[in-house]
């Protein structure tokens, strides 16, 4: 598939990234800024940096670490939409159904980014379409699965019921179980590889990403943001800046704007291949990811709040008693590596995409789907700018929406 930049020529063009939307004759690209900094190299920041790069802006992205090895670093690399609606998501949020709809969409992106961010890197992204599943281990498991099929309805995702029978024939290294959901669109990525090849492509797109880059504060010129001052008292000129910081608190950010750290704890496991799970294992209390190499992920606790990256030896005792429940194959292993991360919850738990003041972006708060999110969040960015014609879902997950206000 072609890239976005030799679409937008076209009358009717590629939305980024795959599925059609009427445009207008004259591009709309044109209405990107020139010269974009990005603050924060993470899943959400390098996703909006390889849009923009597509489209033909410049883009450059301040890491303060090294890139990728934040959040994402920490996370599972899940691409799980349909688990998140049905077992996450809150049915009576009002942002709902417009959430499970861009969870899926992004999603679908997936499949088209995917291919072409894989080409321009030597790193192997281990994208994985093989789906997910959620376990029934007890009777009352079924009324959770139950409701879970009831969202799914509502929300337009698709699943299939299984019984104990062919759950122990897709899934024989499992322990025996009474059924599981399946969610066959869902996957998974090697998230630790993310930000490697994420990083190749918008280089070979002609952006620029920038590791040991602290950006301390912004700089303003008649009542717009121009730029972002370094922690050495340098100064970076930009037509716009987009904040991409994940669960960091930003100082000169509206308290509403502010993200809650919500802590996660992980461990992995060496697991040979054939003694891992196929699929993603979605469980009522643990979730299992194979990656390659014979890692298997395990987690992940959730500690609203919590700052700290150290991990505690009850937390990381539950962790691997759940897993070993589910996998009995885990019974002899022990992990071999545990880690905490942090997860940027907004005050209403929803993405947080779009201008908060002239000059000033905002692409924040993808929570507990930031790997799952990337491409979803990066399209609404475009939106934003005025690359692409605006959707209702970017009026929803404004920075100027009701529930973010102080």
């Amino acid at each position: 598939m072609p890239f976005m930049s030799e679409y937008i020529k076209r009358a009717d063009v590629f939305t980024p990234y795959g599925m059609t939307r009427p445009m207008p004759a004259r591009s709309l690209a044109q209405n990107l800024p020139d010269r974009t900094l990005i603050v924060g190299g993470g899943a959400v920041g390098l996703a909006c940096a390889w849009a923009l790069a597509s489209a033909g802006a410049r883009v450059t992205v301040l890491e303060a670490a090294q890139v990728g090895r934040g959040a994402l670093w920490a996370s599972g690399g899940m691409l799980a939409a349909g688990f998140e609606a049905c077992f996450e998501l809150e049915p009576g949020h009002p942002l709902a159904d417009p959430y499970a709809g861009f969870l899926r969409r992004s999603q679908r992106l997936w499949g088209d980014w995917a291919p072409q961010v894989q080409a321009l890197s030597p790193h192997r992204l281990g994208y994985d379409q093989r789906g997910s599943l959620t376990p029934a281990f007890k009777p009352q498991d079924h009324e959770r699965l139950d409701r879970a099929e009831v969202l799914a309805r509502r929300f337009g995702v698709v699943t299939e019921r299984v019984n104990a029978r062919t759950l122990s024939q897709i899934e024989p290294v499992l322990a025996p179980g009474l059924g599981a959901l399946v969610f066959p669109h869902d996957g998974q990525l090697d998230n630790r590889i993310m930000g490697l090849v994420l990083a190749d492509a918008i280089r070979a797109r002609g952006g620029e990403v920038q590791e040991g880059m602290r950006v301390e504060s912004l700089v303003r010129q008649g009542g717009r943001v121009v730029g972002v001052r370094m922690s050495d008292g340098a100064e970076r000129q930009a037509d716009c800046v987009i904040l991409a910081t994940g669960a960091e608190r930003f100082v000169e950010l509206a308290e509403g704007a502010r993200m809650i750290p919500v802590k996660g704890q992980m461990v992995r496991f060496d697991l040979p291949s054939g003694q891992a799970p196929r699929r993603v294992v979605r469980g009522l209390s643990i979730y299992l990811a194979a990656k390659s190499e014979g890692r298997l992920i395990a987690g992940a606790s959730v500690e609203p709040g919590k700052t700290s990256l150290e991990t505690d030896p009850e937390t990381l005792e539950r962790l691997v008693k759940a897993a070993r429940q589910a996998l009995p194959g885990l019974q002899s292993a022990d992990f071999v590596e545990h880690w905490a991360g942090l997860r940027p919850q907004s005050r209403d738990a929803m993405p947080v995409v779009g201008e908060v003041t002239p000059g000033l972006y905002l692409a924040l708060g993808a929570y507990r789907n930031g790997v799952l999110s990337a491409p979803g969040m990066a399209e609404l960015m475009l939106e934003a700018m005025g690359a692409t014609p605006r959707s209702a879902t970017a009026d929803y997950f404004s920075p100027q929406r009701q529930a973010l206000r102080s």
